[in-house]
């Protein structure tokens, strides 16, 4: 990643996500390690440039942007104005690593959904920006169920390339990963055997319901599951290491830093330990802890 175009987030770690709203959809290129979700409203339109692609959304439209995306807003006249919904991987439970770059895939939504589904998808988001900013009683439970309802909505409404998703040997794809995502001689050509695939079929089949190469995913996912390690467990930075699949604590902190902008140590300090040693429901590293020395 180009860490000239870095935007830090500090979102809490026990509820991340934040709402914020601007009357301007004018935004330099930047790019963060959170999920973001702009809905763009007022009567103009406005110019996304996703990873040097460019796409026009206009007012109604939802702008899908994903984790490590560089990203800005370019062109918008005054009266375009956008929500903008951001939150992190760890605000959702495990199943959405394996369907978050499939509901990503696709930058402007809007124009390629049945109208009453987009209807629906923008009060969704009006109603979860509603009870972000009035805050009463219970709007976590409320934000996090309509988050979750529109995930969903994407997912299953979206024609073409997302209906692959949904197809059992996706399914089988994306388990497979999350039950070795702690194994580091994990590779393409296991998956594919596991799956009796030919591995050059499985690896243009993965891109195509993934957006990303077959060890793109795997590296992103291992830092995501380390993450969570370090915000969620007490276990020392070697340990998050290896039960995150990686085959040297050298290698771990270089990938680390590139993808978040933290060290791994800077990353826990950053965001606390919640003190709850939470272990159960991770896939844990198989094979030997060699190349581990305690940091």
């Amino acid at each position: 990643m180009d860490q000239r175009y870095l935007e830090r987030k500090k979102l809490e770690p026990t509820f991340p996500f934040l709402c914020w709203e601007s009357a301007s959809a004018s935004f330099p290129l930047h790019w963060h390690d959170c999920f973001e979700i702009v809905l763009v409203s007022g009567d103009g339109s406005v110019h996304v440039s996703v990873n040097d692609a460019i796409f026009e959304a206009s007012a109604g439209d939802v702008i899908m942007i994903n984790s490590g995306a560089v990203h800005g807003y370019l062109d918008s006249p005054l009266q375009t104005a956008i929500k903008g919904f951001q939150f992190d991987i760890t605000f959702f439970d495990e199943s959405f690593i394996t369907i978050r770059d499939a509901v990503f895939q696709n930058p402007v939504l809007g124009k390629k959904m049945e109208e009453s589904a987009c209807v629906h998808l923008r009060q969704l988001l009006y109603r979860i920006f509603r009870e972000y900013t009035e805050k009463t009683v219970g709007y976590q439970l409320a934000v996090k169920s309509g988050l979750y309802e529109a995930m969903l909505m994407i997912l299953r409404e979206m024609p073409g390339r997302y209906a692959n998703v949904s197809s059992s040997k996706s399914k089988q794809i994306l388990a497979l990963i999350l039950r070795n995502i702690g194994d580091p001689e994990f590779t393409l050509k296991e998956a594919a055997d596991a799956l009796r695939l030919n591995k050059f079929y499985f690896s243009h089949f993965f891109k195509s319901i993934t957006g990303q190469s077959f060890h793109s995913y795997l590296i992103k996912t291992r830092v995501s599951f380390a993450e969570r390690y370090l915000r969620e467990s007490k276990m020392s930075v070697t340990d998050v290491a290896f039960h995150s699949g990686f085959n040297s604590l050298q290698t771990f902190n270089r990938t680390f830093k590139l993808l978040t902008g933290f060290t791994p140590r800077d990353y826990r300090r950053e965001n606390g330990v919640s003190g709850i040693d939470f272990i159960s429901g991770f896939p844990m590293a198989r094979g030997r802890e060699e190349g581990f020395t305690v940091p």
